[in-house]
């Protein structure tokens, strides 16, 4: 089996808003008409819907209660509702179960990365922080591809990884290719950004590449970051836990105690 061959199972791709999709192609236009597309949102019943439930979580701690778009602009910003919509769009792009793969945990992991991702890219000027978020909740996004289209070759390489295995070994001896190309195959089918399709693509070894990606070392210092924090390190721990040729790839030149000091105390985004 090869990438062309999951991508052609339409039926069992993630169903993402073409309103998130024309959101994400924007994010580095400084002269996008986010009014409009917020406009769009509004008209998308589905979307708004999860969109004001993330809106009136805890997460935000809102005094009262916000029931449109147009209010939840007003109240939490353009710039913070964008990264709503995203999130919204892309973790209700899969309705239901998916074999071998718990869903839930799955997007509040991707959203967990996200947000390191969005700390990270605040101490660089090398990657816009809304691009770094996106990217953080779509690296995943081919594991997710994996599991819709060929479950039972996903739940082995879940298996292989259980079991202590390198889950990029496992994938190549499975499907000959890795959930990270998957994926950024999928983001381009979804034509977005070259920059986040690249990301994706580098994201497990950006420095093997001949022209490293600094937001796939950003995503990649994310991860590292995140199995850190989930072993309980202090600050000083993820720092040390951390690759340094990837923090000069993502162009952090200093502020790393402090981008460590915020994923110990980081309260994620969780989908209901």
């Amino acid at each position: 089996m090869n990438i062309s061959e999951l991508l052609a199972q339409k039926d069992k791709l993630p169903n993402v808003p073409e309103v998130v999709k024309e959101l994400i192609q924007v994010l580095s236009d400084d002269n996008a008409n986010l009014d409009a597309i917020a406009s769009k949102v509004a008209k998308d019943p589905t979307l708004s819907v999860k969109i004001l439930r993330m809106v009136n979580s805890s997460y935000y701690g809102l005094p009262r209660t916000v029931n449109s778009i147009d209010e939840a602009i007003v109240r939490i910003g353009l710039d913070r509702l964008k990264i709503l919509v995203i999130s919204s769009g892309l973790s209700g792009s899969v309705t239901g179960e998916v074999e071998g793969l718990d869903v839930k945990r799955f997007w509040n992991e991707s959203f967990e990365t996200g947000e390191i991702c969005k700390i990270i890219a605040k101490k660089t000027s090398a990657v816009e922080a809304d691009v770094a978020f996106t990217a953080g909740i779509i690296s995943n996004i081919g594991r997710l591809l994996l599991h819709l289209t060929t479950p039972n070759r996903a739940k082995a390489v879940q298996t292989a990884v259980d079991e202590g295995g390198d889950r990029n070994q496992a994938e190549l001896e499975r499907f000959q290719f890795t959930s990270p190309q998957a994926g950024a195959a999928l983001l381009e089918e979804w034509k977005l950004p070259t920059e986040l399709c690249v990301a994706v693509l580098q994201q497990r070894a950006p420095l093997a590449h001949s022209e490293p990606s600094p937001l796939s070392a950003v995503i990649c210092l994310a991860k590292q970051m995140m199995a850190a924090r989930k072993k309980g390190a202090t600050a000083k721990e993820i720092v040390d836990a951390v690759s340094f040729p990837l923090i000069s790839l993502a162009g952090v030149k200093d502020g790393l105690g402090d981008i460590a000091e915020q994923v110990v105390n980081l309260e994620p985004m969780k989908i209901a």
